[in-house]
């Protein structure tokens, strides 16, 4: 697939190479224990209601519709006012504000790694986190299912619907600046790990795919370091070049490992390409507004199969 080895060093300085695991974004912190059986099941208003809209900053219109953000569909047997309507709203406003954000952030990514992303980032896990870190557990109104013995099994996606249908009764009740100003805040402002949504297993063969199609010369893997060729743990550093241009590099204890290192080292670097300073579409409903102005980006067209 790629032209031979040309090694440039045969030296290296004997020590052990560790490779630094990629991480990923971490969850909201939480030190709330599990509450018993009375407090998920909690009957009344609770009085932690204004105290969380006093930390979000928030002001609703009708008093009552915090309250019925908190409430589940599982509670009271649905005869008062749920959250099932709310959360609804906001999956889509949550959908809305978060694809365009990813789409003008990372023009490379192709459209499969970019569902795969919002589904990692803003699934039902990540959304459980935030509430866990606002307070909602200790707020919303449920009733676990009767035959589970543990009252907080299923408390992840409760919390995560309620989560939900906050963002839908902000869009509701104070509009889509609102709206998209708390899913920013508290979504996507947090770090996000676009490698965990790249499926790179061919990654030599996909390389030479996407120079070709960006017209770029054909990679070459050169060796660049060597430790301990006739050991039993040597170490060999590769590097992938395009013309004269270094496009990724990578080590390992065969040059083929290293070779394969170097080539999806090349693709993530390429993918994850950020845009620093976007431009969001949604920017346009700003126009009145002097320091804020819409110019429209390139829409990227990488596919997910070269």
């Amino acid at each position: 697939m790629f032209k031979s080895l040309r090694p440039i060093a045969t030296s290296l300085t004997a020590r052990r190479l560790s490779l630094v695991p990629l991480t990923r974004a971490q969850p909201f912190s939480c030190s709330a224990k599990s509450q018993d059986k009375d407090t998920v099941q909690n009957n009344q208003t609770p009085s932690g209601n204004p105290a969380l809209l006093a930390r979000l900053g928030l002001e609703f219109s009708d008093p009552d519709l915090l309250s019925q953000v908190l409430t589940h569909k599982s509670y009271d047997h649905a005869r008062v006012p749920t959250n099932e309507r709310l959360e609804w709203l906001g999956r889509k406003v949550l959908d809305l504000y978060v694809t365009e954000f990813l789409d003008v952030k990372y023009p490379n990514i192709h459209v499969d790694a970019l569902s795969d992303l919002r589904a990692i980032n803003f699934g039902v896990v990540a959304l459980s986190n935030l509430g866990k870190y606002l307070g909602i557990q200790h707020l919303v109104k449920w009733k676990p299912a009767s035959n589970v013995p543990n009252a907080t099994v299923g408390q992840t996606k409760v919390v995560a619907k309620a989560v939900l249908a906050l963002i839908g009764a902000i869009y509701r009740d104070n509009g889509s600046i609102e709206a998209k100003k708390f899913i920013h805040q508290y979504l996507l402002s947090r770090p996000i790990d676009v490698s965990v949504a790249l499926k790179l297993d061919q990654p030599k063969r996909l390389l030479v795919a996407l120079t070709k199609r960006k017209e770029m010369e054909r990679p070459v893997s050169r060796l660049l370091k060597e430790t301990g060729r006739f050991t039993n743990s040597p170490v060999f550093i590769v590097g992938v070049f395009s013309g004269t241009k270094k496009i990724g590099e990578g080590f390992g204890s065969s040059l083929k490992m290293a070779e394969f290192r170097a080539a999806k080292d090349a693709l993530i670097k390429y993918y994850t390409r950020e845009v620093k300073d976007i431009s969001l579409p949604s920017d346009a409903e700003h126009e009145g507004d002097e320091d804020i102005t819409f110019f429209p980006q390139k829409v990227g067209d990488t596919p997910a199969y070269l």
